[in-house]
C-alpha cells in the first residue's frame, strides 16, 4: 500500500502569487541574488528533480571586496559539504567554518554591500529577514533589520582569502525559497493521542533524510518538555536507508530500531516518520518497508494529526447556541440544557462535543457545565475580569484573570479540588486579550499586551503523562502586518486567525496567518467587529458585531444571518 499524500487544506482566500523582487542599486561590492537554476542528476537519498543552483569559484585575482561578495553567493552550493564556498577560505578558516551551523536570509531587494574597513577587514552588510538554525527552526524577523557581518581577508598563495568568517550560510531570499521547504516533524503529545507538529526548513536535495535525522535528534527546545519522542537517536536511525523513485515517491527502509519496539510504540514511531514526510509538499508519496516488504499502517493504528473543530456556535440571548444552520425560520438549538436561560459571554465547548464553559455578561465569574447535563453547573471561578476560556480535550477550562500575575487558570471539568494554578511568569504585569489551545492541546495561543503593545505568542503546555498541566513554556512571538491586536484564535494546525488594525490604512482588517505561507486577508470588514472566529475544517470565518448581529464569511463576502448572537467560535 503506497502511502500517498494528504492534500494542502485551503485557506479562506488565496493571495495572487507575488514574484519574487530582485535588484538595487550598486555600493561597494553589490552581493549578487540570482544564479541560474537547473536539474541535474542527484545521489542517493537525494531528492530527483531537485533545484540546483550553481555556486561560482574564485575568480583568479579577484579582489578583496568579489571575495566576500563570492563566499556570500557560494552559500547556494552545498556540494560536498559546500567546498565551492570553502575554496574562498583559508586552510586555516576552512577546517574551522561549520556551514551546518544556521542560515541568514537576506532581502535580494535590498542594497547588500561589503564595505572595507581596511587593513583587510570588511563589514559584510545585509538587510536580514530571517534566521534558520542548526535545527532548521525558522524565526522571522518582524521588519528587515541591518546587520554588519566582521569578516577577514588576508593572502594565501598570491590570492586573496577569507581567514575570520562567522559559522552558518548567507542566502537571499529567492534562493531560499528555491532550495529550501518546510516540513512538519511531528511528535507526540504528553497522553500520546495527538501528533504535535514542529515547523522545520530543510535543503530539497535531501529533505527526507533530513525529515528522518530531525525526528531522531529530537523536538525544538520550545516542544521538548511538552511532548514524546518515539523515534530513536540518530546512531540508530542510521540504518534507515532512503531511496526516491521518479515520481517522487520516498521509500523508507526503517531501521531494527524502530521495528523492534513495543507494539505500540512501534505504531506511534512509523506514525511520526509517515506524517513528518507526508508534510514535505514535494514529496508525492511515502512506502514504509522492512526488508522489502512493506510495513502496513492500518488506520486503527495510525496516529493522526489533530485540526481544529468545524461546529460554529455563539453566545444567543440565552445560553448557548447552534449556528450550524443559521435561519430564522426556529429557535436556534440550545447547546447546554444547564445554560439555556442564562444570559452569557465568550462560549466555548470541547472538541468531543460534552464539556463547555461560559463567562457571565460581566465576565467576573466562569461557568463550566456539560451539553449532556453529567456535569452539574458550577462558578469555577469568580473575581476580576477573566479572559475568555478555552476548553483542551484533556478536561481542562483555560483562563486567566485580564490583569495578569504571571499565571493561567485550568479549572477541571471534573472536580473543583482539581482546578491548578499554571505559572507563566513571563505574562506577570501583562494584561490578556485571549488565550486559545490547538486541537493537540499541547500549544496555546496567548494575546496580551503591555503599555499599549499587543503581543501575540505561542507557548507549549507541559503535562504529565495523565493530561495534567503542569507548566508553560518560553514564549515565541508570531508577527503579523497588524497593529492594535483584538482577537486571535487558531484556524489550521499551523495557522492563526486574527483581528486588528491595517497599519497603512487604520482600518480594521482579519488575516490567517499562516507560519508556512504567510497572511491572507478576509474579506474587508464591517464596522463595530468585535470577535472573529474560523476553521479551515469548516472553510468558514464568522465575525460578531455590536448589537449582537452575526455575520458569516465563505470566502468571498460577509452575510448577515437572522439569528441573534455574539461572541462566535467553533468546536
Amino acid at each position: 500500500m503506497s502511502l500517498g499524500p494528504r492534500p494542502d487544506r485551503r485557506l479562506l482566500l488565496r493571495t495572487a502569487s507575488v514574484g519574487l523582487v530582485a535588484g538595487a542599486a550598486a555600493a561597494c561590492a553589490r552581493i549578487p541574488t540570482e544564479s541560474q537554476t537547473s536539474s541535474r542528476p542527484l545521489a542517493l537519498q537525494e531528492q530527483p528533480g531537485a533545484p540546483y543552483v550553481r555556486a561560482l569559484p574564485p575568480a583568479d585575482d579577484a579582489t578583496p571586496a568579489e571575495v566576500v561578495a563570492g563566499f556570500v553567493q557560494a552559500g547556494v552550493g552545498s556540494e560536498d559539504d559546500f567546498a565551492v564556498a570553502r575554496a574562498y577560505l583559508t586552510d586555516q578558516a576552512q577546517a574551522a567554518w561549520n556551514p551546518g551551523a544556521g542560515i541568514t536570509v537576506y532581502s535580494g531587494s535590498e542594497e547588500t554591500r561589503a564595505q572595507d574597513d581596511g587593513d583587510g577587514a570588511f563589514s559584510l552588510v545585509l538587510r536580514v529577514t530571517a534566521l534558520i538554525d542548526e535545527r532548521g527552526v525558522r524565526s522571522l524577523l518582524p521588519a528587515p533589520a541591518t546587520r554588519e557581518i566582521a569578516v577577514q581577508v588576508v593572502e594565501q598563495d598570491g590570492q586573496h582569502r577569507l581567514d575570520e568568517v562567522p559559522d552558518g550560510i548567507f542566502l537571499s531570499e529567492a534562493a531560499f525559497e528555491t532550495l529550501y521547504a518546510s516540513a512538519r516533524l511531528y511528535f507526540l503529545d504528553a497522553r500520546r493521542r495527538h501528533l504535535v507538529p514542529d515547523l522545520r526548513w530543510f535543503a530539497l536535495r535531501q529533505i527526507a533524510a533530513d525529515v528522518l535525522r530531525g525526528l531522531a535528534d529530537g523536538p525544538s527546545p520550545t516542544l521538548a518538555d511538552a511532548v514524546i519522542n518515539q523515534i530513536p537517536s540518530s546512531t540508530s536511525m542510521g540504518a534507515a536507508a532512503i531511496s526516491t523513485g521518479a515520481d517522487g515517491t520516498v521509500q523508507v527502509a526503517v531501521p531494527p530500531a524502530i521495528t523492534s519496539l513495543s507494539t505500540v510504540s512501534r505504531y506511534q514511531a512509523l506514525s511520526q516518520i509517515e506524517a513528518s514526510l507526508r508534510s514535505v509538499r514535494t514529496l508525492s508519496g511515502v512506502r514504509l518497508v522492512q526488508e522489502e516488504t512493506e510495513l502496513m499502517l492500518e488506520e486503527e493504528h495510525r496516529m493522526e494529526r489533530a485540526l481544529p473543530g468545524h461546529r460554529p456556535i455563539a453566545a444567543g440571548e440565552r445560553g448557548i447556541i447552534s449556528l450550524s444552520s443559521p435561519s430564522g425560520d426556529a429557535p436556534p438549538t440550545q447547546l447546554v440544557p444547564a445554560l439555556a436561560e442564562t444570559a452569557v459571554a465568550d462560549p466555548i465547548i470541547a472538541q468531543d462535543g460534552v464539556l463547555a464553559a461560559a463567562l457571565e455578561p460581566q465576565r467576573a465569574v466562569v461557568l463550566i457545565a456539560s451539553t449532556d447535563d453529567s456535569i452539574e453547573v458550577r462558578e469555577a471561578a469568580t473575581g476580576d475580569a477573566f479572559v475568555p476560556p478555552s476548553i483542551d480535550d484533556a478536561g481542562w477550562v483555560w483562563t486567566a484573570t485580564v490583569s495578569n500575575a504571571g499565571a493561567l487558570l485550568a479549572l477541571s471539568g471534573r472536580a473543583s479540588e482539581e482546578d491548578a494554578k499554571v505559572d507563566a511568569t513571563w505574562l506577570h504585569g501583562r494584561s490578556v486579550t485571549c488565550l486559545a489551545l490547538a486541537a493537540d492541546a499541547t500549544r496555546m495561543l496567548v494575546l496580551s499586551s503591555d503599555d499599549g503593545q499587543a503581543r501575540l505568542d505561542v507557548c507549549a503546555v507541559v503535562r504529565n503523562a495523565d493530561g495534567v498541566p503542569t507548566s508553560l513554556g518560553e514564549p515565541t512571538p508570531i508577527h503579523t502586518e497588524l497593529t492594535d491586536l483584538s482577537w486571535a484564535g487558531w484556524y489550521d494546525e499551523l495557522a492563526v486567525l486574527v483581528l486588528g488594525t491595517d497599519a497603512t490604512s487604520g482600518t480594521q482588517r482579519a488575516l490567517v496567518v499562516d507560519l508556512v505561507t504567510g497572511a491572507d486577508p478576509l474579506p474587508a470588514l464591517p464596522d463595530g467587529v468585535r470577535r472573529v472566529a474560523g476553521s479551515v475544517i469548516a472553510e468558514t470565518a464568522w465575525v460578531g458585531i455590536r448589537g449582537d448581529q452575526l455575520l458569516r464569511s465563505d470566502g468571498e463576502n460577509w452575510s448577515a444571518v437572522d439569528i441573534t448572537g455574539r461572541d462566535p467560535a467553533f468546536y
